[in-house]
């Protein structure tokens, strides 16, 4: 459970009962109006329901209070029927993360104490889909830039996660088991101090 006040804005009463375990007494909002008193107020954390936005109107992302304060505010946006040009579109207004907004509670615990840290939450489809489109929309850069402390195994491992390849299609491309590059992932990881494949594709490609 996040320690972190959190806001639910949703106008679905069953949905909001589901969500209401997820921090200690959280506020509830029917509207995103209420994000600027949120941010004022020192807050961050927001858990959003996307169906609010359905019906006729203009997208949730897309209107002046969300406009206003995402970039001030974590928020975890919730779909009930998910996808992916929907979720591109999410995180490019400004949210932290992506999901579906009947996820086991967990999973939804999970995903608010990520982007509470900072990191980005998305499913493994939307997230292959960003690593591919970092990949054609920057250059890479050198090797001595990122691998130095890598050998060249986890080089290969690497590249390959940096571009959304999954972890099977790794170990077929490089005829390793799927336990090894696991293993070699967890290794690239801790050595340049990333947590996930965005990071590391980024990382691949000078960003950060």
């Amino acid at each position: 459970m996040t320690a972190e006040p959190l806001l639910l804005i949703t106008d679905d009463d069953l949905l909001a009962q589901r969500w209401q375990d997820l921090a200690p007494s959280p506020l509830r909002a029917r509207g995103i109006d209420g994000l600027d008193a949120w941010r004022a107020a020192g807050h961050r954390l927001v858990l959003v329901d996307l169906g609010c936005a359905r019906g006729g109107t203009a997208p949730v992302w897309t209107r002046p209070a969300w406009q206003r304060n995402a970039s001030g505010l974590a928020i975890l946006a919730a779909s009930s029927t998910p996808d992916d040009d929907e979720g591109l579109a999410v995180l490019n207004a400004g949210a932290s993360g992506y999901c579906h907004s009947h996820a086991p509670a967990d999973t939804l615990r999970q995903a608010l104490d990520v982007i509470a840290s900072g990191e980005l939450w998305v499913g493994r489809a939307l997230l292959s889909r960003l690593l591919r489109l970092v990949d054609t929309r920057l250059p890479r850069t050198g090797l001595a830039d990122w691998a130095t402390p890598l050998t060249e195994r986890e080089r290969e491992v690497a590249q390959l996660a940096a571009v959304g390849d999954s972890n099977l299609s790794i170990a077929l491309a490089l005829g390793i088991t799927e336990r090894t590059v696991k293993a070699h992932l967890k290794a690239v990881f801790e050595k340049l101090d990333l947590s996930d494949r965005l990071q590391l594709a980024l990382r691949v490609h000078g960003v950060r």
